[in-house]
């Protein structure tokens, strides 16, 4: 096997684990943060991307658990790519994530909580049958 590797051509993990998915992979590489022999492809990694590897780290004690392998620069046209463009701008302070998409956070009063779980009581109660009424 070739340890050389062009823009374009099939990385070296997808020819070690043929199959991405759920359940055991019998090819395991090591995490690169927890350093278990742990790491397969993930059953979103596509074929058809050479440039972006979705990895998942099966150790339950692995914080990072899901990871992306992005190449930011291959010798051909990574750059244009939408995922190293963000990047490049988020490194270079020119998109401010959080500005961009706040986290949707929403304060209820006591009021406007009952009003929204008016509903929920009424589904778990049973309802009376007609004999009862």
């Amino acid at each position: 096997m070739s340890n050389t590797w062009e823009a374009g051509a099939t990385p070296w993990l997808r020819r070690h684990q043929t199959n991405a998915g759920y359940g055991t992979e019998p090819n395991p590489i090591q995490c690169l943060f927890c350093g278990g022999q742990n790491v397969k492809r993930s059953s979103t990694d596509h074929d058809e991307d050479p440039g972006r590897i979705e990895l998942y780290c099966d150790n339950g004690s692995c914080d990072a658990r899901e990871m992306v392998l992005l190449v930011k620069r291959d010798g051909a046209h990574s750059g244009l790519r939408a995922d190293v463009r963000a990047l490049r701008l988020v490194d270079e302070g020119k998109l401010d994530v959080h500005a961009a998409y706040p986290p949707e956070m929403r304060s209820y009063s006591l009021s406007e909580m009952a009003k929204l779980s008016e509903g929920v009581v009424e589904r778990r109660t049973r309802k009376p049958s007609p004999s009862e009424e």
